[in-house]
Parts: C-alpha cells; sequence; structure tokens
C-alpha cells in the first residue's frame, strides 16, 4: 500500500496544506478498515478504483461519492474499504475552501458531498478521468493542482483574518486564546464567531479542541507506549480529568483504550514525507 503527499506551489500554498496519493493494488482478503480522528482540515477527493464506505456520528457504512468534498469532522470516523484503493485529494487549510470557492463550510460538516454538486460536472468527469488516466502518482497529483488552478483565480485572492486565525489554530496545535485571535481580527467577538463558522464549519473554541486532539493522536500515532502526563501537560490541559473527557468525547474512547485498539493508517504505511511536485 502506498500513500504519497506532495507540496502545492508557492501560489496556493496559503490555502492548501497537501495534495495526497493513496493506492494498493491488491484486492484484501477481506474489508481493511481504517480510522482516522477529525484532523482539522477540509478535502476534496477523486476516487478512481473501487467504492468504499463511511462511517461516522451521521452515518453507519455510508457509500461514499465517487468524487466529494469532505467538511470538517466533530468525532474520529472510519473507512470500510472493500476493494482495489486508489485516491487522489487534496487538503486544504481550515478555511481555504469558502475563501476560494465561496462554499458556505457549515454545510459540508461530517458530510462527504459529490463535486458535481458543486462544480460542472463535465468538468469533474474530465479531470476524474484524466486522473485515472494519468500513468504516476506525479501526474495524479499535478492534475490536483491543474484543477484547482483551473478553477479559482488565486490572482486576486488573498487569506483574510478568518484564515489567518483558523491557520493560527490548527499551527499551534488548538492552544490559542480565543480573546487574542478577535483581538487581531478588529471585529466584534460576534462578527468574528459568526464569519469563522461560515468560513471553517465549526465554532473557534470547538475548532480548537480538535485541533488539540488530532495533534495528540498523531502524535501518538503508531506508538505502543505513551507518557500521558507529559501528553496532557505539555498540551495545557487544565488536568488529567479535562484531558481524559474532551479526548473520549472527540475520539470516542478512552486514550489508553484507543491506542491499543486504533486502526489508523499509520499501521499500514510509514508516516509519510511531503514532496515538491516534479515538473
Amino acid at each position: 500500500m502506498n500513500y504519497l503527499k506532495y507540496k502545492p506551489c508557492s501560489r496556493l500554498a496559503p490555502f492548501i496544506e497537501c495534495y495526497f496519493i493513496w493506492e494498493n493494488d491488491q484486492l484484501p482478503q477481506e474489508p481493511l478498515i481504517i480510522e482516522s480522528p477529525p484532523s482539522g482540515f477540509a478535502s476534496m477527493v477523486f476516487n478512481y478504483r473501487d467504492p468504499y464506505f463511511l462511517s461516522n456520528s451521521k452515518y453507519r457504512l455510508l457509500q461514499v461519492p465517487r468524487n466529494f468534498i469532505a467538511g470538517q469532522n466533530i468525532y474520529a470516523y472510519s473507512l470500510t474499504l472493500p476493494g482495489i484503493i486508489g485516491m487522489a485529494g487534496i487538503v486544504f487549510r481550515p478555511a481555504a475552501i469558502a475563501t476560494m470557492f465561496g462554499l458556505a463550510m457549515y454545510e459540508f460538516v461530517e458530510e462527504r458531498v459529490e463535486l458535481g454538486k458543486i462544480f460542472p460536472p463535465a468538468v469533474i468527469d474530465r479531470y476524474a478521468s484524466d486522473i485515472q488516466s494519468a500513468g504516476t502518482p506525479d501526474g495524479k497529483a499535478a492534475l490536483l493542482e491543474q484543477f484547482v488552478l483551473e478553477n479559482t483565480d488565486t490572482s486576486r485572492m488573498a487569506p483574510d483574518y478568518i484564515d489567518i486565525a483558523a491557520n493560527q489554530i490548527i499551527d499551534l496545535k488548538g492552544q490559542v486564546k480565543l480573546n487574542e485571535l478577535v483581538q487581531n481580527s478588529f471585529t466584534t467577538r460576534r462578527t468574528f464567531e459568526r464569519n469563522f463558522f461560515q468560513k471553517v464549519g465549526l465554532s473557534p473554541k470547538f475548532y480548537s479542541r480538535i485541533a488539540r486532539i488530532s495533534y495528540i493522536c498523531n502524535l501518538i500515532a503508531g506508538k505502543k507506549e505513551v507518557d500521558w502526563s507529559r501528553v496532557y501537560l505539555e498540551n495545557e490541559f487544565y488536568d488529567h480529568s479535562h484531558f481524559i473527557r474532551d479526548f473520549e468525547e472527540i475520539i470516542g474512547r478512552p486514550p489508553g483504550q484507543y491506542l491499543k485498539e486504533n486502526q489508523e493508517l499509520v499501521h499500514h504505511v510509514e508516516k509519510p514525507s511531503i514532496s515538491p511536485l516534479s515538473g
């Protein structure tokens, strides 16, 4: 199984975290189940191989659309992949889809929405076909970047104060003070929270909690033992019970149980480095 990540060009770096290509050429003997904590990012995905299924707080084994946009996840979710895997995806910075495409991201929370309902279906069909036909992962990733550049005008686009605040929350692993974000936005708290909800899909306070738990899950991924006291102290939880409560609410299990039982992608592939696109 291969999972590759690519950097965007400099024009798109303020908006795109990375592109990814996830492939497996062998039919598994039994369905592969991948768990994931909420990442704090939204995405667009083109699936060019077999169908698969999503289970989250809203759905149980929902067949995922072939090509889709995914908004914020509030809680941990799982993917059930019974066939051959072939996906090419764009991982967007927290508020970037709203900035680039004018979408209200609260409508996409915990959802997978067909790209053909947002962009002209003929455009999506063309790119889906080209991605499937591309001979290499590099070529597929290049097509993802081409799709973004052809469907946005980045020359007239700049991150606004919500982009900056949301990026700060994710970059600082949720360890930010909301009052400071509001002050830096030069707006009222009510305006800030309303616009944040519009562009990210969640309240800034809850999004900060997700960013912190997401970072912790990434930190412990693939490990057999963890110093939990160090984890909650370094991530500025008030105490151990506060850490347990937040973790269990978002992930659905206590930290120790999650460490023993989780089936994240890291158990099947090495953590990938991010490579620049060739050419």
